[in-house]
């Protein structure tokens, strides 16, 4: 039975309906750049590149097609962020800037260019990486590798949210750098739990005999999702190109899944039920404010323990039914029979 205050709670809301739901800003919308200098002209034409890197972003396109519309943007970057910082860098005595591009603005660009989107709510990524350079050990987050280092940069660009594990006494024991190099640590997905791990990333790397002043690797990486394997072998390649290589692969197959390919605007209404409390209604609103996937959603009715939403986007139903299905955050009702899509509101 639901309480009197939730009850009337509902009713103002049926009462103000239709309501529209905002997005807010991330930090997936922040880009840094080493600069020089801190003049104005510097920073002009480095919007530029920053601008580029953001699309790559957010769009899992490693080279954007320069569009009509992209094109204008790039020769007026600073009309897409709302803000910018410098900070110094000690080691190379120059500077990073970091450019605050504008949320709305750039979804804006990606859907009247025909752009993918690759949505913010990404796996992450545990890498496993066993390293082999005349000693042997797993990459941990307190290494000081270069590799390491090239990983979290590429990650950062390709907007993938990656860490390494500690290496303590209970990772060890899971871990062993025997199996893991031999590819039969059966235990490495329990492992990349302790560090909410959706994707465990694992690699072999082993200095190649050829290496003179800069190291050069040869070795593999390789990825389960979603019940596929995916593979690929590098040889006698710098730590950077190695680190390029393992995030592109995990970074593209990503894309590829989870990308929303923009088209015409479209409206769909769906009945999500199990809203029985505040709280869940509050979850769910507090949820869907942060899709950008979805351009407009309304509330058109509210009863006991269900809502019937609006919503306009220009993906298409089946996308965006499949991403949220596949966080769990919606379950499909089965035994519905009727003209609007019914879920039940789940635990993703």
């Amino acid at each position: 039975m639901v309480n009197v205050k939730l009850f009337f709670f509902f009713c103002f809301l049926s009462w103000v309906v239709p309501h529209s739901w905002g997005e807010p800003q991330d930090d997936l919308f922040l880009i840094e750049l080493e600069v020089a200098t801190q003049e104005e002209k510097e920073r002009a034409n480095e919007a530029k590149r920053a601008l580029l890197r953001l699309l790559t972003k957010v769009t899992g396109v490693k080279s954007i097609p320069r569009s009509e519309r992209v094109l204008a943007a790039l020769n007026r970057p600073e009309a897409f962020y709302s803000g910018f910082s410098y900070k110094e860098n000690n080691e190379t005595q120059n500077f990073t800037i970091t450019y605050n591009f504008d949320k709305s603005l750039v979804l804006d660009l990606v859907r009247r260019s025909n752009l993918p989107y690759w949505w913010g709510k990404r796996p992450n990524v545990i890498v496993w990486l066993a390293l082999d350079e005349g000693t042997e050990k797993i990459l941990s987050s307190s290494d000081r590798h270069v590799m390491g280092a090239f990983l979290r940069k590429r990650a950062k660009a390709r907007g993938v949210s990656l860490k390494f594990p500690i290496m303590d006494v209970p990772d060890r024991r899971l871990v062993p750098y025997k199996e893991l190099k031999s590819g039969i640590a059966y235990e490495i997905d329990a492992a990349s739990l302790r560090y909410l791990g959706g994707v465990s990333l694992i690699g072999f790397a082993k200095t190649a005999e050829s290496a003179l002043d800069e190291p050069y690797f040869d070795g593999t990486w390789e990825f389960w999702f979603e019940n596929e394997h995916f593979s690929i072998d590098f040889e006698g390649v710098t730590a950077r190109e190695g680190a390029r290589i393992g995030v592109d692969l995990i970074a593209d197959v990503f894309a590829a899944k989870f990308a929303v390919f923009s088209g015409l605007e479209n409206e769909y209404s769906w009945v999500i039920s199990g809203i029985t409390d505040l709280k869940k209604y509050a979850d769910l609103r507090h949820y869907f404010e942060k899709l950008e996937i979805i351009d407009e959603l309304f509330i058109i009715k509210l009863s006991s323990d269900q809502v019937t939403l609006k919503i306009t986007s220009r993906a298409s139903e089946k996308k965006i039914r499949e991403l949220l299905l596949n966080k769990k955050v919606i379950v499909a009702d089965s035994f519905h029979r009727g003209p609007n899509a019914r879920f039940r509101w789940g635990e993703g």
